[in-house]
C-alpha cells in the first residue's frame, strides 16, 4: 500500500494558507491564462527568461491582452534568489509594461513562489504588482485552487533561510545556475502527491508551478501520450478508411513524443504514474513554466472548458507546429504558434472528482 504523504502538520498548513485565500468568481464570459515560473533575472548569460522573453511577451500582448483574458501569475516570476528586484526591472521593463496593461483593469493576479517569497515582506506601495500567497476561485459549484507549490515542500524553510545564501554568494558566482525542485524527479513526484493529496481531499482542482512540469488531469505529458496511443488502437479497428489515414498520422507523431518524454521523464517505475492507491482524481493540474526548452506552457480556462496549451515556434518545436493532429494556431503577424496539448470540459472533470473520490 502506498503511504499518504500529507501529513497532519501540513494538511493543517495548507488549511490555514487555503482558508485565508481571496476568492474571484469568474462568469461564463470570463477567461483567464495562468502562467508560472518566469524566473526573471538581470538578462545575462544565466537568466533563464531571456530564450523565451520575446515568445511570452508577444502572446501576453498580442493574444490574451487582445482576447481580454485575465492574468494569473503563479510564483518564481521574479528570480530575487540570484537578482535584485532594481536589476530585474531594469532589464524587464517590458515584461512589468505588459503585466500593467491587465492590471489597469482589474485583471491582474501575482502569487508568490520561493524564488520571489521574500517580495511578501516588502510594503505594497515598493512591489511593481501587489502580491497574495495564493488564490481560491469558483466558477459556478466548482472549486479551484492556485498556489505555486512550494508550500508543500519539507525544504521550503531552509531554502529561504539558506538556499538564497547558497545561490546568490557561492553557485551563482561560479556560473552554477539555479538547482530547484524542477531538477530532482523524487522531490517533483513528492510535491506533485502531496498537492494532489490535498486537493483529492477537498474535491477541488490544484493548480500548481514550481515543478516546471506540465500536468493535466494529475497526468504528466508521457502519462497523456500513453493514453492516446492506447485510445488511438482501440478506435483503429471500427474506424473508415479516411479515418484510418488519420489514426496512423496522429499514432506517428504520439509515438515520437512517447520516445522523447520517456527519454526526458527517465521514470521506469510505473508506481510514480498514481499519487495514491484506486482511482486517479483529475484534481491535480501544473502550468508548465515559461522557460521551457520547447517553448512556453500555460493553463487556459474558459466558455467551462480547461486547456493546456504550449507557445512555440517552428525553430525549437516543429513536431507541434508540423503535425495536423494539434492544430497549430500561428498568431498573425508573427512565427509563433499556439498550440492546445490537452482540452477537456470542466463540469467533466468535475463529475469524475466528485464520482470517483
Amino acid at each position: 500500500m502506498r503511504t499518504n504523504a500529507l501529513s497532519p502538520g501540513l494538511r493543517r498548513q495548507l488549511d490555514r494558507l487555503h482558508e485565508k485565500a481571496p476568492v474571484l468568481r469568474l462568469g461564463a464570459g470570463d477567461k483567464l491564462v495562468v502562467f508560472s515560473d518566469l524566473h526573471l533575472g538581470d538578462g545575462g548569460r544565466q537568466d533563464d527568461f531571456t530564450p523565451n522573453a520575446e515568445l511570452f511577451l508577444t502572446a501576453l500582448r498580442e493574444y490574451y491582452q487582445k482576447q481580454g483574458f485575465l492574468l494569473l501569475l503563479n510564483g518564481d516570476i521574479e528570480d530575487m534568489a540570484l537578482y535584485s528586484l532594481g536589476d530585474i526591472a531594469n532589464r524587464w521593463f517590458d515584461v512589468y509594461q505588459a503585466c500593467e496593461e491587465f492590471a489597469l483593469r482589474g485583471a491582474l493576479y501575482k502569487l508568490a513562489g520561493n524564488h520571489d517569497l521574500i517580495l511578501l515582506r516588502r510594503r505594497p506601495e515598493h512591489l511593481p504588482f501587489p502580491m497574495i500567497e495564493s488564490l481560491r476561485v469558483e466558477i459556478g459549484d466548482m472549486r479551484l485552487w492556485f498556489f505555486h507549490g512550494h508550500q508543500v515542500s519539507r525544504l521550503n524553510w531552509l531554502y529561504q533561510t539558506l538556499g538564497r545564501m547558497v545561490l546568490r554568494w557561492i553557485l551563482h558566482p561560479l556560473g552554477i545556475g539555479n538547482y530547484t525542485t524542477a531538477r530532482s524527479r523524487s522531490r517533483r513526484f513528492h510535491v506533485e502527491q502531496r498537492a494532489y493529496l490535498y486537493a483529492r481531499a477537498r474535491r477541488m482542482l490544484a493548480i500548481i508551478g514550481h515543478t516546471h512540469r506540465p500536468l493535466f488531469e494529475s497526468l504528466s505529458r508521457l502519462d497523456t501520450v500513453k493514453i492516446g496511443i492506447e485510445n488511438l488502437c482501440r478506435a483503429y479497428s471500427g474506424a473508415t478508411e479516411e479515418e484510418r489515414r488519420e489514426i496512423e498520422s496522429r499514432m506517428e507523431t504520439l509515438k515520437r513524443e512517447f520516445v522523447e518524454q520517456q527519454r526526458r521523464d527517465q521514470r521506469p517505475q510505473r508506481s510514480e504514474n498514481l499519487y495514491h492507491d484506486g482511482p486517479l482524481l483529475p484534481c491535480l493540474f501544473n502550468s508548465g513554466s515559461a522557460i521551457g526548452r520547447h517553448g512556453v506552457t500555460a493553463i487556459e480556462i474558459a466558455a467551462g472548458r480547461i486547456a493546456l496549451v504550449i507557445w512555440c515556434d517552428r525553430r525549437r518545436s516543429a513536431k507541434y507546429v508540423e503535425a495536423e493532429a494539434y492544430h497549430p494556431q500561428r498568431l498573425e503577424g508573427t512565427e509563433f504558434y499556439r498550440v492546445v496539448l490537452k482540452e477537456e470540459d470542466l463540469a467533466y472533470i468535475f463529475s469524475r472528482i466528485n464520482l470517483l473520490g
